[in-house]
């Protein structure tokens, strides 16, 4: 029997105001677990439709995917369900619940604590691949702790419906029509199968009290929504009796019956889950590290999906908007280089080889997505991609060009890999010919239809999008000269790049006489003045070496950004900081760019404050959301996003050493 290790680390949340589900996955399959135990979400990687969602909620209407108002509260029918403890699904204790206590065993999976009279139960979760299947486990070590009989008593099922992932976005730019919500339940033995002919997909559930089948109430359900099942059940135990069950989700991108585990089997995997999960360092600041260990495990748990045994996609986060962009992707594998690169202070010795292959190859693994599998349907990578690599939104934006480019570089730097290069030589070249429609008839400057924040430019030449296409081809050429891939001078592209970029951006703001870069302007002599909180470009313009920290221009554009007089950008607040006018609040994106702002100007009074305002923020779990209100800091928007955590993990773990 597979009882819980007590060699663990088990990791208290957060005591902060802002709360979400617990999240976990294993790449193929990942879920999200409320306070009470109930699962509000298993999703998982589909070869046709990109993702698919097993939810408590009805899939999105087709005729709503316009309406921005409509995505967002659809966005938080999770979150609602979350703060109002709604029904999702999955075995659920009947009784009066007393001492209940939820945290993270190696800040990776979810454990709820609870009594119920005599009966001590910790309900642990785990995800763990399998016979090219992903596996959700929830173990459920009931202790009878009283000098007589006990029953245990509990509810199974709750509220399902699988569909598709929505991908609905608030600037969209092209729905992908949604498949006819049609969902059909078959419970028979200890085993329930919901079925979805039209994606096609299904969901199978397998329950087992030991070595034995745990069955259920028997029927059968077919629905346009969602459907309701509840099976009510006991278990006697004696004194001081131990029991373990488990009871395995899976999701399958077939119609056709999967395999049926045995007991055995369960246990090999939960005893594999186990082994599997992450043995952390212990480092100084606890809260710091945690907040690191968790936008790690995320991004590689939740959002690393293994497409191909080649080749990998990462997503930005597995809930909202299970999509790959190039830019918030390349962020996100920052982090994973720094932690590869400093896994010995991280990771536990015998883990850490392991840890620095797999890291390896996801890093690998996702350029040869991005390069092979993401379509170009006019050349250019689009804005946004399912995990298949069908193009979304076939929109050019000037950075989503650069960042594949520059991921590539930096790997290569690491590793010295010389046959990624050569494997993907053509493609390089393609693109950076492509630019060259897009650069201006005189100046070496490069136009955007959208900003980084995926909004409509009002002039069409923007900062920077352009220290990154400088930093770009800076790198490039030093690459090519390395391994040789193209005979384009890309050095003397990068200078002009640069020379241009700061004689066309450098203005005055209002009636300031300070010299900025502006955000945007038409090459005309009109500028549109204005700092995002997603132009992370911007704050490393130093750093890569495009201008001088001690740089006036670019210091006060810095100090603009942060400042009331950006206006749409910076929101006054206790809470206040720099946001975005794509949700017009304060992002933690934006404090993470003020707390490399002043960790690079030695201004350690403010790098104190950011830092602090960061850690009441943050959530429960380690994780930021997109958006928070100015005046509570309570998440206004995207509970679930990768981007932020990964750049703010990264500047604590890697440039603030």
């Amino acid at each position: 029997m597979v009882f819980l290790e007590n060699t663990f680390t088990t990791t208290p949340l957060l005591a902060v105001p802002n709360k979400k589900p617990l999240d976990l996955g294993c790449g193929r399959l990942s879920a999200s677990i409320s306070t009470n135990g109930d699962i509000l979400s298993i999703n998982g990687y589909h070869p046709t439709i990109g993702f698919m969602t097993l939810a408590p909620v009805e899939q999105f209407p087709d005729d709503q995917f316009y309406h921005s108002a409509f995505v967002r509260q659809y966005r938080r029918r999770l979150i609602d369900l979350f703060e109002n403890e709604g029904r999702g699904f999955g075995m659920r204790p009947q009784g009066h619940v007393q001492d209940q206590k939820l945290s993270l065993v190696e800040s990776s999976a979810p454990l709820l604590c609870y009594t119920l009279g005599p009966l001590k139960i910790s309900s642990l979760f785990m995800a763990v691949d399998v016979e090219q299947y992903g596996c959700l486990i929830n173990q459920v070590q009931i202790d009878n702790t009283g000098e007589e009989d006990a029953t245990f008593s509990y509810e199974f099922g709750g509220i399902m419906s699988l569909n598709r992932c929505s991908y609905g976005q608030l600037t969209e730019a092209g729905p992908i029509p949604m498949p006819p919500p049609e969902n059909a339940l078959v419970v028979r033995d200890n085993q329930l199968s919901l079925i979805n002919a039209h994606l096609p997909a299904r969901t199978d559930m397998f329950l087992f009290d030991g070595s034995q089948p745990l069955l259920l109430a028997a029927t059968t359900q077919t629905s346009a929504g969602t459907i309701n099942y509840t099976h009510i059940g006991r278990i006697s135990l004696t004194s001081k009796e131990t029991r373990v069950l488990f009871i395995v989700y899976t999701l399958t991108p077939s119609r056709e019956e999967p395999f049926i585990p045995d007991a055995a089997r369960v246990e090999e995997w939960a005893r594999k889950a186990q082994i599997s999960l992450p043995k952390w360092k212990t480092r100084k600041d606890t809260t710091t590290s945690f907040l690191i260990q968790r936008n790690i495990d995320y991004i590689l748990s939740c959002c690393t999906i293994p497409i191909t045994d080649e080749h990998v996609c990462i997503i930005t986060d597995h809930q909202i908007l299970p999509l790959s962009w190039n830019r918030d992707i390349y962020y996100m594998v920052q982090l994973l280089s720094a932690a590869e690169r400093q896994a010995t202070s991280l990771i536990e010795y015998p883990q850490q080889h392991a840890w620095q292959k797999k890291m390896q190859q996801v890093l690998k693994g996702h350029i040869l997505w991005t390069f092979e599998m993401a379509e170009r349907p006019h050349h250019y990578w689009g804005r946004a991609y399912l995990t298949t690599g069908y193009c979304k939104d076939d929109v050019f934006q000037l950075d989503q060009q650069c960042y594949p480019l520059l991921e590539l570089c930096d790997y290569v730097t690491r590793f010295q890999d010389t046959a990624v290069v050569r494997r993907v030589a053509l493609q390089i070249d393609e693109i950076l010919t492509m630019l060259l429609d897009y650069r201006h008839e005189q100046k070496w400057l490069f136009m955007t239809r959208e900003t980084p924040g995926d909004d409509h430019v009002a002039h069409p030449y923007h900062f920077s999008s352009q220290v990154l296409t400088w930093w770009t081809f800076s790198q490039l050429a030093s690459l090519n000269a390395a391994i040789p891939f193209t005979t384009l001078d890309l050095a003397t592209w990068a200078e002009n790049v640069r020379r241009d970029c700061l004689a066309s951006f450098t203005t005055s703001y209002a009636d300031s006489s300070q010299k900025i870069f502006s955000y945007l302007t038409d090459l005309q002599g009109n500028h549109q003045c204005y700092h995002d909180a997603n132009d992370l470009p911007t704050v490393y313009a130093p750093l890569w070496g495009f201008c001088q920290l001690s740089d006036p221009v670019w210091r006060q554009t810095m100090q603009f950004g942060f400042s009331p007089q950006n206006t749409r950008g910076f929101y006054l607040g206790a809470f206040g900081g720099l946001g975005s006018v794509h949700t017009p609040h304060p992002w933690p994106l934006g404090d993470g760019q003020e707390l490399l702002y002043a960790h690079l100007q030695h201004d350690s009074k403010r790098y104190e404050h950011v830092l602090q305002k960061l850690t009441s923020v943050v959530q429960w779990d380690g994780l930021f959301s997109e958006a928070i209100h100015e005046e509570t800091g309570r998440v206004t928007s995207r509970h679930w996003f990768s981007w932020p955590g990964a750049f703010i993990s990264t500047v604590l773990l890697d440039v603030c050493r």
